[in-house]
């Protein structure tokens, strides 16, 4: 794996940095309550702002790869993101949302940049632990959301309370200042990552309906694809929602919460790369997807049986075992993606599946937030993600479809 050293270390930075950036505002939302009237209600609308930007991006990105090269379109997407989150230190809560979608058109060429960069140079038997340990930066950004951010806001004065009183506008800063570091510093593997870029090809969307057909055409991808909406979904609503379902419904201050959401992530690191492992050498990806999905189910259950008498480390444990399960599919199933994919075509499936993916990350906590309003609670919301998240897990299980020349079929 030594040609795929640098490569990985590049794209694992950016997403990590990258998740870091789309994690600050929801991890913020208790510190913003007073000065910006940031509500629960809020964090599933901004999460779902933030990947509907996203999404038209992920369409796009083959065109835009074969124009500017997959790591200057990355590059230039973080720098964006970070003058969103700059621009939100405004307090204003209609343009903080907007930036929403802002930070989200930058976030989008991330998943697909990145596969098609690690996709020249992983050899097929290592993809599903190349791309799980590429994925694993996001649990990563998380962890450093649950931990930088909470530790700027009480020591600008923000208190260690649950909200208000200042130090958001430095930790929204802090966090752009991070992506645009991160910009600069992949910048030497940009000749090598983009040498197959063609700088005179006029951008097309003809690559757009191509994605779309292919999906549509291809048992396997659709499944996969339909799953992965729903994991996705589930997967923000835990990542927007945490700390503050720590804060309003357990009673915890925002550095304990913060500490709890940083527990799942930070397991969440170790478990992606492990279940890639796993999924490239012992087991079928399909089958680790699906165990993931009844492991994830049983998780949030859980989740949803947290109160204010219960011990600190129980709230940690059970954090941990969700970081382990409904946050750690997504690189095995990029693996599966690109196994199932038709020969020549692993970049239109990638993009085209990706895209439904990040509309689960708008799907998801909408409605969340729609129970949140409608139920007075968190609890239906819960229990609905692990009854979805169920019902995928068995839509993934392998059937007879015949499998049409992936890398490694």
């Amino acid at each position: 794996m030594r040609n795929v050293f640098w490569p990985l270390a590049g794209t694992t930075t950016m997403q990590t940095v990258t998740a870091m950036m789309f994690l600050t505002v929801p991890v913020l939302a208790p510190a913003m309550a007073d000065d910006v009237g940031f509500q629960p209600s809020h964090i599933g609308l901004y999460t779902a702002l933030v990947f509907l930007g996203a999404m038209p991006v992920s369409l796009v990105m083959g065109a835009l790869t074969s124009r500017f090269g997959a790591l200057r379109v990355m590059q230039v997407g973080m720098v964006l993101s970070a003058c969103s989150l700059a621009a939100s230190t405004s307090g204003i809560l209609i343009l903080v949302l907007v930036c929403g979608v802002v930070l989200g058109l930058g976030y989008g060429p991330n998943t697909p940049g990145a596969s098609h960069i690690l996709a020249r140079v992983a050899k097929p038997k290592d993809l599903a632990l190349v791309f799980s340990i590429k994925q694993s930066g996001a649990p990563m950004g998380g962890f450093l959301a649950g931990i930088i951010v909470p530790l700027v806001v009480l020591n600008s004065g923000g208190g260690s309370g649950g909200s208000g009183g200042g130090g958001w506008r430095e930790a929204l800063l802090v966090s752009a200042a991070l992506g645009i570091a991160a910009a600069i510093l992949v910048q030497p593997l940009r000749a090598k990552a983009d040498d197959d870029r063609q700088p005179g090809r006029r951008l097309s969307v003809h690559g757009v309906w191509q994605q779309l057909r292919l999906l549509a055409s291809h048992a396997p991808l659709r499944r996969l694809t339909f799953a992965s909406f729903i994991f996705a979904g589930a997967q923000s609503c835990v990542f927007a929602f945490l700390v503050t379902y720590l804060v309003d419904h357990v009673g915890l201050d925002l550095v304990r919460a913060g500490m709890a959401f940083a527990a799942m992530n930070l397991i969440g690191v170790g478990a992606r790369i492990f279940w890639g492992w796993i999924a490239g050498r012992f087991v079928r990806s399909a089958y680790v997807l699906a165990g993931l999905g009844v492991a994830s189910a049983l998780s949030v259950i859980l989740v949803a049986q947290f109160e204010s008498d219960w011990p600190y480390w129980g709230l940690i444990t059970i954090a941990a075992a969700v970081g382990a399960t409904a946050a750690s599919w997504n690189g095995v199933f990029l693996a599966e993606i690109t196994r199932v994919a038709p020969k020549g075509q692993i970049s239109a499936a990638t993009g085209g599946s990706i895209f439904f993916t990040y509309f689960g990350l708008v799907v998801g906590p909408t409605m969340f937030s729609a129970t949140i309003y409608l139920s007075g609670g968190y609890h239906v919301g819960f229990y609905a993600i692990a009854v979805a998240v169920l019902l995928a897990a068995l839509l993934i299980l392998p059937r007879r479809d015949k499998v049409s020349g992936g890398v490694n079929s």
